[in-house]
């Protein structure tokens, strides 16, 4: 596999695109946000990442050893003072890609 096939799998892995937001822009990933994943077994998951200012696309905050910005251990007082993303994954796999993400919504 070459670097082009690489690359498209870390975006896969590491990029929520919004495909309900009808107007088109450039998106500004501006706002510092932890995204809770729920998974299929009940198990719930938290990322760092940084959303667009003007949908609800995000990145992950990417780590050196952590692309996705897992959080490995419970959240501190300053990270649940930071905004919410809450998804669920229905896929039974290990790895979570946020492409594959549903039922996305974005709490204040």
């Amino acid at each position: 596999m070459g670097n082009l096939g690489l690359r498209k799998i870390l975006k896969k892995e590491t990029m929520y695109k919004d495909k309900t937001f009808d107007i088109k822009h450039k998106c500004d990933f501006s706002i510092h946000c932890i995204l809770r994943v729920k998974r299929l077994n009940g198990r719930i998951e938290n990322y760092n990442v940084m959303k667009c200012n003007k949908c609800s696309s995000f990145i992950s905050i990417k780590e050196k050893g952590n692309i996705q910005g897992h959080i490995f251990e419970e959240l501190n007082e300053e990270q649940k003072k930071l905004p919410l993303i809450n998804a669920f994954s229905s896929k039974k796999k290990l790895i979570i890609n946020f492409s594959e993400l549903d039922d996305v919504f974005y709490e204040n």
